[in-house]
């Protein structure tokens, strides 16, 4: 997760109220050029080239604001690098991972490896399926050909949890991250 301060954020200017509206913009011309291709997957060229021109722009940019003296340094590009792969790994985790396990129940998972992962159901308290939750095991004839395990975990909220509202959270959460102040 990005540490952009937001309208959460106490203390901080929002960074996401600058930001936001020109990345709308980039996506809403991303899809107005890709739609030109008629294939689905035509905006990932443009996606291609507006993180490749970020990419090329960015140094120039905190030259002119005397931010940095250099457009190309060293320690610049491994920067970017690991910005994109966060951004990617990220990503995976916590979208495609979901989607991935919605595609098991689905139709059905494909790994048999000495080492994988099952599916268990989440619960809450009337027994409705609210999600699923992947657990690391250990090869078996026991879960080998089985994609949700016949065991669920069970969300129930404690009576201290209940009776704190979100208000209240959004408050502790901002004093840890400040430092109380």
């Amino acid at each position: 997760m990005p540490y952009i301060p937001g309208e959460k954020t106490p203390n901080l200017e929002d960074d996401r109220a600058v930001l936001d509206p020109a990345i709308a913009s980039l996506v809403e011309a991303i899809g107005e050029v890709s739609a030109r291709h008629g294939y689905e997957a035509a905006f990932a060229g443009e996606l291609n080239y507006s993180l490749t021109r970020i990419l090329q722009e960015i140094p120039r940019e905190l030259i002119r604001r005397g931010q940095i003296k250099e457009e190309l340094r060293y320690w610049i590009q491994p920067l970017m690098y690991g910005v994109l792969n966060d951004v990617a790994l990220e990503h995976k985790r916590r979208v495609n991972v979901a989607y991935e396990a919605a595609q098991i129940v689905k139709s059905g998972d494909c790994y048999d490896t000495p080492y994988y992962t099952r599916l268990v159901e989440v619960v809450d308290d009337s027994g409705a399926v609210i999600g699923h939750q992947e657990i690391m095991l250990k090869r078996s004839e026991e879960t080998l050909n089985v994609d949700v395990l016949d065991v669920q975990i069970r969300v129930t909220p404690s009576a201290e949890s209940k009776a704190i509202s979100v208000k209240q959270h959004r408050e502790e959460v901002a004093e840890v991250v400040t430092g109380g102040g």
